[in-house]
C-alpha cells in the first residue's frame, strides 16, 4: 500500500484493533479543502494499537498495545516511531512492556521526554522517559488505583482510561472507581516520577472515560461512558483542582436503547463541544457559554457506521473524522464554522477496526 510522497495535504494516522502479523496501524492523506481521506501506508509492528499520540515537535508517534496475558494481569506494550514530516512514513523505533493489563490511553509532556501510558484493566498508571532517539526508556514509575464503585459488571477495581497533560499536571479519568486522578509529573533523582496531588469525585455508576479541557477557559469536561453522560468542571490552573457544576445527558431524549459514551473533543473555536455515542451511534453537539462553560445541545448527528469508539476534530475545525470501530469505516463530517453543528460529506474511507485518529500537523 505505502505511496508515500511529498505531501500538501494533512497527514492523518489511525490505530485499530489489528494484529496478528496485519496491518494495524495506518497513515491516511486528507484533503484539507474537501475531507476525502486515502490510505497510503500501512504497519504491521503493533499489536491492536488502540490508541495513538503525535508529539509533532519532536516527530514521534507513540502507541500502545491493548494486550494481556493469560491471567489478564500484563501483557500491555507501548512502542514509538519516528515520523517523516513532509511524508507522513513511519520508521519504527521499539517498544517497552507497559507493565499492566490491556493499556488503552498515552500522552507525552510538553518537552517530549515523557509518556504516561493509562493500563485499563489492571486500573494502573506507567511512566516511561523518552531518550533522545525517540526509544522509550525503562519504567520509571507506576501508580497503581486502589477501589471500586457501584456496578459490579464494570466497576469491581479500578480502571484507568485516560491520561490527559494540562500544566504539567496528569489528570487520569478511572472508569472503575468513579474518579480523576490527578499527579505532578516531577523529578525523583534521574528518574521522572509521578506524585498523587489530589482526586476528584464523579457521581456514581458514571464511568468516566475520557476528559477535554478548553484551550482558552478555565472548564474541563468528562465524557462518562456507563451513564452516558457529560460533566462539567471548573478547572483551577494554579490549585490544580476540578470542581463539578454541571452534568447533562449525551443521548437524546426519550431514547431507550442501549448505548455507551466513549470520546470527547472541544472544537477549534473554542465554542462547541462534541462527544461520541457508541449504540446510538452518533456525535452530540453542544454550545459552550464561554462566561459560565455550561453546555447547551445543539443536535446528535449520526456517524455514518457503527459504535464510534473514536474521533478528531481537523485542527483548522473544519471536519470531524469518525472512527467507527463496528463497520470498518472513516466517515468525515463538516463543520459548520457559524453554529458548530455537522453535516454528512459523502466521504468514507473503509478501515478495518477503526479506534483511534491522530494529526500531525
Amino acid at each position: 500500500m505505502q505511496r508515500y510522497e511529498k505531501l500538501s495535504s494533512r497527514i492523518v494516522y489511525v490505530g485499530t484493533y489489528n494484529g496478528g502479523g496485519n496491518d494495524s496501524l495506518y497513515v491516511l492523506s486528507m484533503d484539507k479543502s474537501t475531507g476525502e481521506l486515502s490510505a497510503i501506508g500501512a504497519y504491521a509492528e503493533v499489536e491492536m494499537p488502540s490508541f495513538l499520540t503525535v508529539d509533532t515537535g519532536s516527530g514521534r508517534l507513540f502507541a500502545v498495545s491493548e494486550l494481556q496475558d493469560e491471567e489478564g494481569k500484563e501483557g500491555g506494550e507501548v512502542t514509538s516511531y519516528a515520523v517523516e514530516p513532509e511524508t507522513g512514513a513511519l520508521r519504527y523505533i521499539g517498544k517497552q512492556p507497559s507493565f499492566g493489563a490491556s493499556p488503552c490511553h498515552l500522552v507525552t509532556d510538553r518537552e517530549g521526554k515523557r509518556l504516561v501510558v493509562a493500563n485499563y484493566t489492571s486500573g494502573s498508571v506507567s511512566l516511561y522517559p523518552i531518550l533522545e532517539d525517540g526509544s522509550i526508556g525503562p519504567l520509571a514509575d507506576r501508580k497503581q488505583h486502589e477501589g471500586h464503585s457501584v456496578r459490579s459488571d464494570r466497576q469491581e477495581a479500578a480502571h484507568a482510561h485516560c491520561t490527559v497533560l494540562k500544566d504539567s499536571r496528569i489528570f487520569v479519568a478511572d472508569l472503575g472507581m468513579d474518579k480523576i486522578m490527578i499527579y505532578n509529573l516531577q523529578e525523583n533523582g534521574e528518574k521522572p516520577a509521578l506524585v498523587l496531588h489530589g482526586e476528584v469525585q464523579v457521581h456514581a455508576g458514571a464511568g468516566p472515560r475520557h476528559i477535554a479541557f478548553h484551550s482558552e477557559l478555565p472548564y474541563a469536561y468528562v465524557i462518562n461512558e456507563l451513564d452516558s453522560t457529560i460533566t462539567a468542571f471548573a478547572y483551577s490552573q494554579e490549585a490544580g483542582t476540578l470542581r463539578e457544576f454541571q452534568t447533562v445527558s449525551a443521548l437524546p431524549e426519550g431514547f431507550a436503547g442501549e448505548s455507551f459514551c466513549a470520546d470527547i473533543h472541544i472544537g477549534a473555536s473554542g465554542d462547541y463541544l462534541y462527544g461520541s455515542n457508541r449504540g446510538h451511534d452518533s456525535i452530540a453537539v453542544y454550545h459552550i457559554n464561554r462566561a459560565s462553560g455550561t453546555l447547551t445541545l445543539i443536535q446528535h448527528e449520526p456517524t455514518g457506521g457503527a459504535w464510534p469508539r473514536n474521533f478528531a476534530v481537523t485542527p483548522d475545525g473544519k471536519f470531524v473524522l469518525a472512527a467507527n470501530q463496528n463497520s470498518d469505516s472513516i466517515v468525515t463530517l463538516a463543520v459548520n464554522e457559524n453554529t458548530g453543528r455537522l453535516e454528512p460529506t459523502g466521504h468514507e474511507l473503509r478501515i478495518p477496526k477503526p479506534v483511534c485518529i491522530q494529526f500531525f500537523e
